[in-house]
This record gives C-alpha cells, structure tokens and sequence, in this order.
C-alpha cells in the first residue's frame, strides 16, 4: 500500500513594534525564516504582533498593510490590507491571491509590513527581528498548474512506406 504524507502548515510571520517601556529582551529573534508562497493558489499569510519581549501587543487603533518589496525597481509591485483576527492578542490574517501570484515573474522578493494608526494616519514600520530589519525574503515558487484538458488523438493511419 502507498501512502502520500501531507503536511499542513501556516505560513506565520512575527512581527515586533517597538515598546519604549521595555529595555531588555527575553528571547533574541536573530533571523525569521523565508515566506514561501505558490503559484496557482490562494497564500493566506498569518501575521503576529509582538513586542521584544515576546509578549503579545494589542493592535486596536492600528491597521497593518503588507507589501510585496521588488529591489530590483525599488518599490512595492503589491500591497494587501490585513483583516486583524484578534486585536487583544495582536493575530491578523492576509492571502496573497493567486493572481497577484502567478503575476510575480521573478523568483525572490521582500515583504514588509507597516501599521497606519486610524486616528493620525501616521506609518510605522513593523521589525522582522531584534536586528531591526523590515524586510523579510519572500520565495514565489511554482505548484498548481492549471488543468489544461488533454483531448484524445483520433485514430490515423499513417504510410510508412514500403518495407525492402
């Protein structure tokens, strides 16, 4: 008997804002680990708030967007709004559709993610890791291809000529 194991895993990026109240860090992030998304498909991309000290951050009164980063042209070649899932304990959600995906024709970027206060307007960064760093490798690779019907050849005879 085969059998095909899948895995089922969320693709979570941690983020840090800045709390000027806290002057040591419990658990250094050094490095977050590359975003890999697929063409074909829709990628729901899990994002988490936290200070640095690893402790969840209320993001009530901010919104978060994310940005597709080209360095190539130096600048965004996509932005997502993100839903917040649960404010008190700074969880959102966006997908990167499968359009925006299969548009992308190179095979590395960066995404960013910056928080808009809704009262002031005001843009903040959001950090990947105590290096504060903003962007984060993002890996489009291919996966789902579109299903193309395969139409049957009809029967033919075919002349091979005369055998000697």
């Amino acid at each position: 008997m085969q059998t095909i194991n899948v895995f089922w895993y969320k693709n979570i990026l941690e983020v840090q804002w800045l709390d000027p109240a806290i002057f040591s860090t419990r658990n250094r992030i050094v490095y977050s680990r590359t975003i890999k998304i697929y063409q074909g498909i829709d990628n729901p991309i899990h994002i988490v708030v936290k200070n640095q000290d690893q402790k969840a951050v209320n993001t009530t009164g901010y919104l978060l967007q994310l940005d597709i980063q080209d360095p190539e042209i130096e600048g965004a070649v996509a932005s997502f709004a993100v839903q917040t899932v649960d404010a008190a304990k700074g969880l959102a959600v966006t997908t990167i559709d499968k359009d925006t995906v299969n548009a992308l024709d190179k095979r590395f970027y960066y995404i960013t993610v910056k928080r808009i206060n809704e009262a002031t307007n005001a843009e903040s960064p959001n950090y990947i890791d105590d290096n504060y760093s903003v962007s984060l490798p993002l890996e489009v690779l291919p996966g789902w291809y579109e299903n193309n019907r395969v139409t049957e050849l009809p029967d033919e005879i075919i002349d091979g000529g005369q055998i000697q």
